[in-house]
């Protein structure tokens, strides 16, 4: 389980380095360029805006506050693909933004199984015999995040970044124990909101074309469905529903 406030401090502490190594680094290039008759070429600056493509592919998992009902049986593989953009303030700092969609699930295990809930034909599925049901939901999802970089070493740069993800539910999907898979959008929430923390490197290739690789933590803030389950003593409860994912992805930037 990850610890959110760890790593949003890790991640505070390593931006504030790279900024003051930046910093450092700009004034001594200006100091060294006083005392030259021909000063240095100045590193050159970033396009306001630089965007490109991305795939993505990782594994994700199920997890919920109610431990003594629920367990993650197994993970799911997960795949994406979308568009990013850098709004750049500086050479070291930028908003993030991505637009995609992104298929992610995993398998959970309810300790009493679950309540019957409806397919979107209206089929009643699932009881208190049934434990095991895989997930697989997809989304659309617009993450929106600071991202800190190094200036260029050797034709490539490193970053950090860090944001929110709201996320806007398409189709959802359920497997039973008996492999039969049904549609499930209904009994699945509309919205949902993340967080994500992650690093990569851009290796430049020629002019402005980069070649992205990114590694992504992404955990999600809301409940995933309205599924519930049952306690010992047979009263129906929520167990909240939330899923973790990580992710490689890989991209080209113009």
């Amino acid at each position: 389980i990850f610890n959110m406030k760890k790593f949003i401090s890790a991640f505070v502490i390593i931006l504030l380095s790279t900024a003051l190594l930046s910093a450092q680094e700009q004034i001594q290039t200006q100091s060294s360029n006083q005392y030259q008759t021909n000063p240095v070429q100045q590193k050159q600056k970033k396009n306001k805006v630089d965007g490109g493509l991305y795939l993505k592919g990782g594994v994700s998992w199920m997890m919920s506050d109610s431990k003594a009902y629920f367990k993650n049986e197994k993970a799911k593989m997960t795949y994406g693909f979308g568009a990013v953009m850098d709004l750049n303030f500086t050479n070291n700092f930028a908003l993030n933004i991505a637009g995609g969609f992104c298929n992610i699930g995993g398998t959970a295990n309810f300790k009493n199984g679950a309540v019957p809930f409806k397919d979107i034909d209206g089929i009643a599925i699932g009881d208190s015999t049934m434990h095991n049901y895989k997930y697989s939901t997809s989304f659309i999802e617009i993450p929106i995040g600071i991202k800190g970089c190094t200036n260029e070493i050797g034709y490539f740069t490193y970053f950090l970044k860090l944001g929110v993800d709201p996320m806007i539910r398409v189709k959802s999907k359920v497997t039973l124990e008996s492999k039969d898979t049904y549609i499930t959008t209904k009994e699945f929430n509309l919205f949902n909101i993340g967080w994500h923390v992650g690093g990569g490197a851009e290796w430049t290739i020629a002019g402005n074309t980069k070649l992205l690789f990114e590694l992504t933590y992404l955990g999600s803030f809301l409940d995933l469905d309205r599924i519930k389950s049952y306690k010992d003593d047979k009263s129906e409860f929520n167990p909240g529903l939330k899923f973790n994912d990580i992710s490689l992805k890989v991209g080209v930037i113009f």
